[in-house]
């Protein structure tokens, strides 16, 4: 019981925000393009609910009409033993994922483990779609959020990806899951081996506080929620230290 309450308190509500709740936008205009897609990467990389993405708006733009003609797709989750499948359901800006058993026994009834929100409020300022995985309890982990993600936006970019998607909104008694299942893995290698081939133009880059600071060198706080902080260090072994 008592654990069930901390997971409460660190878990919050899923659904659709605002970029006001999570950012103070009176700020965030005055920060540049790549110091708010450094900023938006630093603030969720520690965050045990989130995982956080930049999109150029081009790729969005390019993007959305797939979401928008393809409402559900397919991801399978792994685990050291199987797998188990989510169902993606594209509403506009907002994705929800639940286990593809419960939104077969459900419909859109079933309860939303997981969200993928984008942002566009800064599409037309500052030419970026601000991403967020959102977890909302433990049937999902930090791992599941970015495989999900990613799976994701690949299979909804790539030609020879989103003919998966096509097919399994269009004709889905003709997609073989089997083949999909075999394209995921192999695709999943070369993407883990070949950075080019980042084609969706996802601005993945590291933070550094310069990118951020105004003229006369002052830092900005654009955060609404608290930052969260990279682990401690872990203290060294007995075996390492001298004596």
């Amino acid at each position: 019981m008592r654990r069930s309450c901390l997971w409460r308190a660190i878990y919050k509500e899923v659904g659709r925000k605002g970029l006001n709740e999570i950012l103070k936008m009176e700020l965030v205009e005055r920060v540049s393009p790549k110091g708010i897609t450094n900023m938006w990467l630093m603030h969720h990389e520690y965050a045990i609910q989130y995982v956080g993405k930049v999109l150029s708006a081009a790729a969005y733009s390019a993007l959305s009409p797939r979401l928008l003609g393809n409402p559900f797709f397919v991801v399978p989750v792994f685990r050291e033993k199987g797998l188990f499948n989510v169902m993606l359901n594209n509403q506009k800006d907002l994705t929800l994922v639940a286990p593809l058993g419960e939104f077969q026994k459900q419909g859109d009834l079933c309860q939303v483990h997981l969200t993928i929100q984008f942002f566009t409020e800064l599409m037309n300022s500052k030419g970026l779609v601000l991403l967020r995985t959102e977890i909302k309890d433990q049937v999902l982990n930090k791992q599941d959020a970015i495989h999900i993600t990613n799976t994701f936006l690949r299979y909804y970019t790539y030609p020879n990806c989103f003919e998966f998607v096509h097919e399994f909104n269009r004709r889905p008694n003709q997609f073989d899951y089997h083949r999909f299942l075999r394209h995921l893995k192999e695709d999943s290698k070369k993407w883990s081996t070949n950075k080019k081939l980042n084609r969706i133009d996802i601005l993945d880059k590291k933070f550094t506080w310069s990118d951020v600071e105004l003229d006369r060198g002052q830092k900005l706080d654009c955060t609404v929620e608290p930052t969260p902080m990279p682990p401690p260090a872990a203290p060294p072994s007995s075996s390492s230290v001298s004596g």
